[in-house]
């Protein structure tokens, strides 16, 4: 009996470490895969296709709304409709593979695994005639074959971390678009299916399509972007996740206002601490105690521009220009900033915005500006790590208050209707 005991206790450990182990790391805590992005927006994904009738006119909605996606396609489908495969890409989606036969890892031996694998990979790469980077397994689980098919290629496991279970038949497109847009978020990538799960379930997820895409910028005011990685270490993911959060917890005490679902900007009324700011003709437009309207760059925007301080101040300029319209409308609607006069932040990315309209003003050397400063200065090495050389750059940045009058802003930047 203690034989047959230790033999079951073996066969448990062992099916455990085929299965469990791997699906426990990779899908649930999500240790060696990507289960969110890590710019701004919102990235959308299908599974189980090409099909031949609801993958066009996915595609139709795509283009309608500008959207680039990514599809995670079955190579036993890519077959039968190559024609369709090549289409995704020619409209300028990208492709991930998603198995041959999709058959469920748990249940698949290590030679059934290896080879579901290799002949997928095998027939993507001969349709479209390129490589394929991104894998996405059956119902985003593995087995110990899986990973390592997927670790020996050197493929990138692509996950999720937004569903609205739209395989279900039962689920409505309203349902859909709800639980999408109720859990969406920047960094999300959202999970949909354009072929697969219960009999007529796709159609469903076509006709929520559009809502998706409309209201995730209409209520959520995030935009949708095209799925892309950092090539980052774990430590590296990590320690950007964290410091999201404290951003999203700083937001929320100073309600920072999104202003729409591209702005470089966020907004909220602020208590001035000084110094006092005046405007051309002598007038003091703020001084210590005045409501003003605090600006901060959403620093999530930022990310990518380059590891180069300089670099970075060039090209954030340049999103600054095509914020400030929606900026100034944005504040000539909204009631809540009807009475401030003067809208204000502390950058050091301050070279360059005369030119907008903004002044450029020194702050004073409290031990409070000396944190704020070495908070941004941080920041930025998160969001742009960069060399020696380019550290000592950001070293030398200083802390300067930017600002600009309410006549100066709608004067210059509010758009004529």
């Amino acid at each position: 009996m203690d034989g047959v005991l230790l033999i079951f206790i073996l066969l448990v450990l062992g099916a455990a470490a085929y299965t469990v182990i791997p699906d426990l790391f990779l899908h649930r805590l999500g240790i060696g895969s990507w289960k969110k992005h890590y710019n701004a927006g919102v990235a959308l994904t299908f599974d189980d296709g090409p099909d031949w009738e609801i993958t066009p006119k996915i595609l139709d909605v795509l283009a309608q709304n500008n959207v680039q996606a990514t599809f995670f396609v079955v190579g036993a489908q890519a077959v039968k409709f190559p024609e369709l495969t090549k289409e995704i890409l020619a409209r300028g989606h990208q492709i991930g593979l998603h198995s041959q036969n999709h058959r469920h890892a748990w249940f698949s031996s290590p030679r059934v695994t290896w080879r579901e694998w290799e002949e997928a990979s095998a027939v993507l790469e001969k349709i479209t005639g390129r490589p394929v980077e991104w894998v996405r397994p059956p119902w985003g689980t593995f087995n110990l074959a899986t990973w390592w098919w997927i670790k020996k290629h050197r493929k990138r496991i692509v996950l999720w971390n937004i569903e609205g279970h739209d395989w279900q038949a039962k689920l409505s497109a309203a349902e859909i678009t709800r639980r999408i847009i109720s859990k969406a978020r920047n960094g999300g990538i959202v999970v949909l299916h354009d072929s697969g799960g219960e009999a007529g379930a796709p159609l469903h997820t076509l006709q929520a399509l559009e809502n998706i895409c409309q209201g995730l910028a209409a209520k959520k005011k995030l935009a949708l972007v095209p799925l892309e990685f950092p090539e980052w270490s774990g430590l590296r993911r990590l320690i950007f996740s964290l410091w999201q959060k404290w951003e999203q917890l700083f937001a929320k005490v100073n309600h920072l206002e999104i202003i729409d679902a591209a702005n470089i900007y966020r907004l909220a009324r602020a208590r001035y601490k000084g110094p006092e700011l005046y405007s051309g003709d002598g007038r003091i437009l703020a001084k210590e105690g005045d409501v003003v309207g605090e600006l901060h760059m959403d620093s999530l925007r930022l990310s990518g521009k380059g590891t180069d301080i300089h670099t970075i101040g060039i090209k954030v300029l340049r999103q600054v220009r095509e914020s400030l319209p929606d900026l100034a409308a944005y504040i000539n609607d909204n009631p809540a900033f009807a009475d401030i006069q003067v809208f204000m932040g502390t950058s050091l990315l301050n070279r360059g915005v005369k030119g907008l309209g903004f002044n450029v003003q020194e702050v004073s050397p409290s031990w409070f500006n000396r944190g704020i400063e070495a908070l941004q200065k941080l920041n930025l090495r998160i969001y742009h790590p960069s060399g020696k050389g380019n550290n000592r750059k950001l070293k030398e940045g200083r802390l300067k208050i930017v600002w600009i009058s309410r006549e100066e802003l709608l004067g210059r930047w509010l758009k004529e209707t």
